[in-house]
């Protein structure tokens, strides 16, 4: 009396599979088009971007540096200025810096990058702040032969810090007891741990380790500003950060500016006629965007202005900070 129910039709995850594959390479397809539409990719991953047209023998190379300063963006730093140092053509140099700061050792990193790169080519560099210029940042910037800040830039904050925190009397109330064991001799290896109450001698290793990387940030400036300078080191490199017009007042900057200010000033030092302006950035691939995860947490007062305090912190920058093991210069 009634008719069979019309069979199941197979193959339903087969098709989902199928249809999202062809999705995923309908956007990897986009978004290759879009990148070779906005500059050409090189051979070696580097993306080639005219700013301004003008004569191909004449270039300004502008590289930005943007975000958090870490070991992953000085590998990529130095990636790109490989490849422009190839490029004969490249007359001049501009940096677009606009970062909160970092690690001591990338910024520093950065920092001896510009020189070499100085040494080798021979050419102007100059360099561009947006938003923000601090601290390791700043650092960077001292590599250059001249700098430009926009009248909004917040820049300086010259000084270092290890982030810490101390859960020893919060283990003390429940019971917890740490019981790490290092190896005789090795006083100082678990020196700065979360979980153990700090002695004056850990206190003393650990500000001794802060002072150093101190130091070397001041005579960066110093080397890098030298004459320029306006004020005392002592009442420069405070921790404050500073406005466009105090920096220029301190001799931090040499002028106010925006991007294309730098990109002319330094095709004019240069002694070029007819500069082309070409920025020059690195293909970031997947691994790349992996290694580069925990830096776009914005860690400390990135986006806070000079004295805001805006705490984000993801599960790697946790691991990090109840383990101190790196010096840290950012605004926060």
């Amino acid at each position: 009396m009634f008719s069979p129910p019309p069979p199941r039709r197979g193959g339903g995850a087969g098709r989902a599979v199928l249809l999202t594959f062809l999705l995923l390479g309908l956007f990897l397809s986009i978004l290759v088009n879009v990148v070779l539409l906005a500059g050409s990719v090189e051979s070696d991953g580097s993306i080639k971007q005219t700013v301004s047209a003008g004569d191909a023998g004449q270039k300004v190379a502008v590289v930005p540096l943007r975000g958090l300063i870490e070991g992953n963006a000085a590998k990529l730093f130095d990636q790109v200025l490989n490849s422009i140092e190839k490029d004969k053509a490249v007359k001049a140099l501009v940096v677009e810096i606009d970062t909160p700061g970092g690690t001591v050792t990338a910024s520093d990193e950065i920092y001896e990058r510009l020189h070499r790169f100085k040494a080798d080519r021979k050419i102007p560099i100059v360099v561009s702040m947006g938003s923000m210029a601090t601290s390791g940042g700043y650092y960077a910037a001292c590599g250059a032969d001249y700098i430009f800040a926009e009248e909004t830039t917040i820049t300086g904050n010259i000084g270092v810090l290890a982030p810490r925190f101390n859960f020893a009397k919060l283990m003390e109330k429940y019971g917890v007891e740490e019981t790490t064991i290092v190896a005789t001799g090795s006083t100082f290896k678990n020196a700065g741990s979360s979980f153990a109450k700090e002695s004056p001698e850990d206190r003393a290793y650990w500000q001794g380790l802060i002072d150093s990387a101190y130091t070397r940030f001041k005579d960066v400036v110093q080397l890098g500003r030298g004459t320029k300078l306006k004020a005392n080191m002592a009442d420069i490199a405070n921790g404050k950060a500073y406005t466009a017009n105090e920096a220029l007042a301190m001799g931090l900057i040499d002028q106010k500016g925006y991007p294309e200010d730098a990109y002319k000033y330094a095709g004019t030092v240069a002694g070029l006629s007819k500069p082309q302006v070409v920025r020059y950035e690195k293909q970031v691939g997947l691994m790349d965007l992996l290694l580069s995860s925990k830096s776009n947490a914005r860690p400390f007062g990135a986006s806070g202005g000079a004295n805001g305090v805006n705490v984000n912190v993801d599960a790697a920058l946790l691991e990090e900070l109840t383990t101190p093991r790196l010096l840290y210069l950012w605004t926060r």
